[in-house]
C-alpha cells in the first residue's frame, strides 16, 4: 500500500511540474504575465507540490497530506475569488484554453487535488511505515529534483516580475528588468 501511495504521489508531482512548466512557457513565449492572484495560485500549487514531494521523499504522513489540502484549499479560494470577480464585471483576463481561462482551470485542478489527497488519506496502509529517511526510486528522485528546479524558476520569474515590491494587477513584463 505504501508503494502505491508513493507512486501516486510521484505521478501527481509530475503533473504539478507539467502544469507549472506550462504556465511558465505561456508567460515566457506568449508574454502573458500573471497578476497578483495568479501568482498566489502558483504559490498554492507549489505548496501542493511540496506536500507531494514530502510524501515521496520521506514516506506518507498525515501532516504532508495536510500541506497538500491546505494549499489546495487556499488555491481554490483564490481562483474562485478571481472567477467571481470576473463574473461580476462580465469580463475576463488572459487567454482561454479550451474555452476556460487559467483561473478556471486552476479552480478545477485544486478541487481535483482536494479529492485526490482525501482519497489517498483513506489508504491507511501507507501510514504503517511512518515517516523515515528512505531513498525513493530513481524516477521519484528525478520528479523531486524537477519540482525543485521548476520552483526555483518560478521564484526567479516572480522576483523579476515584481521586484521587492507588491506586484501590480496587470503586469506588462518583468518590472525589475524594465527599471
Amino acid at each position: 500500500m505504501a508503494t502505491l501511495a508513493r507512486a501516486l504521489n510521484s505521478l501527481a508531482l509530475l503533473v504539478v511540474c507539467a502544469v507549472l512548466l506550462f504556465v511558465l512557457y505561456w508567460e515566457l513565449m506568449r508574454g502573458e504575465f500573471p497578476g497578483g492572484l495568479g501568482l498566489q495560485q502558483r504559490a498554492a500549487l507549489l505548496g501542493v507540490g511540496l506536500g507531494m514531494l514530502l510524501n515521496v521523499r520521506f514516506g506518507a504522513s498525515e501532516s504532508h497530506y495536510g500541506v497538500i489540502l491546505a494549499s489546495a484549499l487556499l488555491g481554490a479560494w483564490v481562483a474562485g475569488r478571481q472567477m467571481l470577480g470576473y463574473i461580476v464585471i462580465a469580463g475576463s483576463y488572459g487567454s482561454a484554453i479550451f474555452e476556460w481561462h487559467f483561473y478556471t482551470w486552476a479552480f478545477a485542478g485544486f478541487c481535483v487535488t482536494i479529492v485526490f489527497a482525501t482519497a489517498l488519506l483513506f489508504m491507511e496502509g501507507q501510514f504503517f511505515e511512518g515517516v523515515r529517511d528512505t531513498r525513493p526510486s530513481s524516477a521519484a528522485q528525478a520528479a523531486g529534483w524537477l519540482f525543485v528546479l521548476v520552483a526555483l524558476a518560478h521564484a526567479v520569474s516572480a522576483l523579476l516580475q515584481c521586484g521587492f515590491e507588491a506586484c501590480i494587477d496587470a503586469p506588462a513584463g518583468y518590472e525589475l528588468l524594465l527599471k
